[in-house]
């Protein structure tokens, strides 16, 4: 498989490398998820595994409002159960890595160096939200306007 364009520089692509969900609708606590492999197209699984959760946390990092994540409220996303009623905050965070594939195989890439960038998004129990870039605060503007250029 070529990985060049015609100017003789490998193509880059933008990989979703893993996810960590903090108090995210069913997960308490801290989990995370990935690695993702390289072609990461779809999530399969048995009903009950958390796919629709995993892919809530993706739509939510990317600014999906509360009613098109089937929510009247985005704080709905914090997870409250008996065990742990009184959570202040959800978190989500996904890491992403540019990389060059250098053939068809599972493990054929190389990370670009430095190219590593994670966003995230926060949402409180009075329904607001923050997002940040690096762990620096940003916008949903900004945010689109990132991803955007990859």
């Amino acid at each position: 498989m070529s990985t060049n364009v015609p100017d003789g520089k490998a193509r880059q692509r933008l990989m979703i490398s893993r996810m960590e969900l903090e108090n995210f609708k069913s997960y308490a606590g801290t989990q995370s998820i990935g690695p993702f492999h390289k072609s990461f197209s779809s999530i399969v699984g048995p009903n009950g595994s958390g796919k629709s959760n995993v892919i809530d946390a993706l739509l939510f990092v990317f600014g999906k409002k509360a009613t098109k994540l089937r929510l009247n409220n985005i704080s709905e996303l914090i997870h409250k159960s008996s065990r742990y009623p009184d959570f202040d905050y959800a978190r989500v965070a996904v890491y992403f890595q540019l990389i060059v594939d250098t053939g068809d195989g599972d493990d054929d890439y190389e990370v670009v160096p430095d190219s590593e960038f994670t966003i995230t998004r926060v949402v409180e129990k009075n329904n607001t939200s923050k997002y940040l870039v690096n762990d620096k605060k940003s916008s949903f503007t900004a945010v689109g306007q990132l991803l955007r250029g990859y």
